[in-house]
């Protein structure tokens, strides 16, 4: 009986804590940049295979960039899954910014940043996990 009541108690307090949404497995590990669009100007680059601008997520919350295949930064980042009326989107926090970039992925393709506002979105494929 205690061992019931104790599991119960313990399921109520894992369900009562509020936390940001944990990351999906398949947005961790490396992804190179494919292609940039966006801005007032309309720009539209697409960048071959190899190029070395690498985003790599880790289960722990962190992430090193990667530019022509230096290491560029390192930090912490957090995903909030924000679920509206009529679509679902999500947001990557980078480091302890309180402004985060729309972010989506699907399969081998990510996308982080907007270009509807005249913001710069950036598509990249997986390449490693």
């Amino acid at each position: 009986m205690r061992t019931i009541l104790l599991l119960t108690l313990l399921a109520i307090c894992a369900l009562a804590c509020k936390k940001s949404e944990p990351v999906r497995p398949g947005l961790f590990g490396k992804w190179e940049i494919h292609r940039r669009y966006g801005s007032i100007a309309g720009f539209d680059s697409t960048y071959k295979a190899g190029n070395g601008t690498i985003m790599q997520f880790n289960s722990d919350s962190t992430y090193k960039y990667y530019v022509k295949n230096k290491l560029s930064s390192t930090g912490t980042f957090h995903v909030e899954i924000n679920i509206g009326i009529a679509l679902s989107s999500s947001t990557i926090y980078f480091d302890k910014n309180t402004s985060g970039e729309p972010l989506s992925y699907s399969g081998n393709t990510m996308t982080i940043g907007a270009d509807y506002d005249d913001g710069v979105a950036a598509e990249y494929l997986k390449i490693a996990n």
